[in-house]
């Protein structure tokens, strides 16, 4: 095991390496005012109440350079009559875990009327992030870019001939897709159908936005009048350009395939980190995921227009209206990033393929050696096996290993509001008299799975069967770490056959959220609710202590249970 002593040594002298960098640090201060409005962003015969961040969605993009240090201010106006938090997906708040934005793990909730403060450097990171709400469904809306520079003279200044440098990849100019879901209904009242007696199985949105926009399929029979209706998003670039796509998967449940007709892609970039340039003809973009891909216009300066189209993967329909437009401009006309467009004049559309289990992810490699090998064994092993249950009630709710573990979280203080897991921590603490952790890593005390700091973790998460015998996939997030791909497999792990098994190269990318596929084992008539429906494994080198959360990003899953939180700690 001496490779783990020299990983750790590493480590070790990153950190001297990252307090020098805290020094030259600069400051940046952003405000998010939470407020009460009304959205109809696909054309649909009436609004809806909604969550905004600064009255936009989705909100406004957040840009800092790596190493900046960040102030957020956020004011939750009485109006909303909801609390909130902000959670910075991807950032992995290296001594900030209170600044992560998980209630009742890592904070209290920002109560109407209230402001909140969160303070952290943006530690060694640069890349495609995002920020979103972290209360019930109000991801849905609170939700946009955290766009991270890996040096000031990366910013994309929107000069025709200035070429902008990332690792050995040069582009003229970036431009964001934002992939997000669209209910005709409310948050509210969606979030009483997932933790209510009448729930019966997930409800697919009824649009698909990109850049907050689309046009509604069904619209009650009412004919959708152009005149008040601006249409698809329209992302506008230059014939002979190369431009860097930060592709944001801020969905919330279903996967998306993404292509842009007639324009290939080269991938660059998965969840913050270069990758080596791999080519494909689509994405598939699962909740909380995020890539960089390379498009190269045509020589073209006629000005035409391709349709930026995409397909639901993994829910119950895999017809979808989520569409934009590549807008071809030329340089005599006003130089704009996004706009507006009713129809592609190109009128080609992409096909899909059928879904692909693990879409092209093994085939992607590190840009550089510098990721930590992935040979040899880890120092411990959990297992995860989420399942869903039908209460006495009639509610339905996740465990995790048979346990509800949210009953862990929302601990009332005195005065009745939530007591922070981090805070019960810091101010309880251990004593010898503290019982033993369960075999599989859980701490009964606190409701959180314990690691030792610098330990190797292998995780091993299983999906599992609904209630109706579908095998559906889920997208675990991990907070405050990266995690990397191992290996994946039907039916259930077994730790005899399985432990040195390796579907993945042995050196794979770093990522924060992985979709888990299912295997179905049977038709659904034939597999009962409950059964096993295979396995991925992720490798995490616990090196940042802190409470952290990891979960499901189905958010009616989160909210449903499928969550767990892992304690990283000195003290064990």
């Amino acid at each position: 095991m001496h490779f783990l002593n020299l990983r750790r040594a590493v480590i070790a002298a990153v950190a001297q390496l990252f307090v020098f960098q805290r020094a030259l640090a600069a400051t940046r201060t952003f405000e998010l005012n939470i407020s009460q409005g009304r959205l109809n962003p696909d054309c649909h015969d009436r609004s809806f109440p909604s969550l905004l961040v600064n009255g936009q969605f989705p909100a406004p993009p957040i840009r800092v350079t790596k190493n900046d240090k960040v102030h957020i201010i956020v004011r939750n106006n009485v109006a909303t009559n909801q609390s909130t938090t902000i959670h910075y997906h991807g950032i992995l708040q290296v001594g900030s875990c209170e600044a992560d934005g998980v209630p009742d793990i890592t904070q209290v909730s920002i109560a109407p009327g209230e402001v909140y403060h969160q303070r952290f450097q943006v530690v060694k990171q640069a890349g495609t992030y995002y920020y979103h709400a972290h209360v019930g469904l109000q991801d849905g809306t609170i939700s946009g870019p955290f766009i991270v520079y890996d040096s000031e003279d990366a910013w994309p200044t929107g000069k025709k001939k200035k070429k902008i440098t990332d690792g050995p990849y040069t582009y003229q100019d970036e431009r964001v897709l934002f992939l997000s879901e669209w209910w005709h209904m409310t948050d509210h009242d969606r979030l009483g159908y997932y933790l209510g007696p009448s729930y019966n199985g997930m409800i697919s949105a009824n649009s698909y936005l990109l850049n907050g926009r689309t046009v509604a399929v069904d619209n009650n029979n009412t004919a959708i009048d152009p005149a008040l209706c601006p249409g698809y998003s329209a992302i506008e670039v230059k014939p002979n350009t190369t431009y860097r796509l930060r592709v944001i998967g801020a969905l919330t449940m279903a996967s998306l395939a993404v292509s842009i007709a007639e324009h290939n892609l080269t991938v660059i970039e998965v969840d913050g980190a270069l990758v080596a340039p791999y080519n494909v003809s689509y994405l598939e973009v699962a909740p909380g995921q995020r890539f960089s891909v390379l498009l190269h216009t045509h020589n073209n300066l006629k000005g035409p227009s391709y349709n930026i189209e995409t397909m639901p993967l993994y829910v119950r329909e895999t017809f979808g209206n989520g569409r934009a437009i590549l807008k071809y401009t030329t340089s005599s006309e006003n130089d704009r990033s996004y706009s507006t467009a009713w129809e592609a004049t190109v009128a080609t559309k992409p096909i899909f393929p059928l879904p692909r289990s693990q879409w092209f992810f093994k085939d992607i490699l590190p840009l550089t050696n510098d990721v930590p090998s992935q040979d040899g064994l880890p120092d411990r092993t959990i297992v995860i096996k989420p399942s869903e249950v039908i209460l006495a009630d009639n509610t339905t709710r996740w465990t995790i290993n048979g346990r509800m573990l949210m009953d862990f979280w929302a601990r009332k203080s005195n005065d009745e509001r939530p007591l922070p897991m981090l805070t019960r921590i810091k101010s309880q603490g251990y004593s010898a008299a503290d019982p033993e952790m369960h075999d599989d890593g859980f701490d009964p005390v606190m409701g959180v799975f314990r690691a030792k700091r610098n330990e190797v973790l292998d995780i091993v998460i299983h999906t599992t069967a609904l209630a109706n015998g579908v095998c559906i996939g889920h997208p675990w997030h991990t907070h405050g770490h990266v995690h990397y791909v191992l290996a994946d497999g039907p039916g259930e792990y077994h730790s005899k056959w399985d432990r040195e098994l390796r579907t993945y190269p042995n050196r794979t990318i770093a990522r924060d959220t992985t979709f888990i596929y299912p295997v179905q084992p049977a038709p659904p008539p034939k597999t009962l609710p409950g059964t096993i429906c295979g396995w991925t494994k992720i490798r995490l080198y616990a090196t940042n202590p802190g409470v952290w959360a990891v979960h499901c990003h189905i958010t009616s899953h989160m909210v449903q249970g499928m969550m767990l939180v892992m304690e990283v700690t000195d003290r064990m």
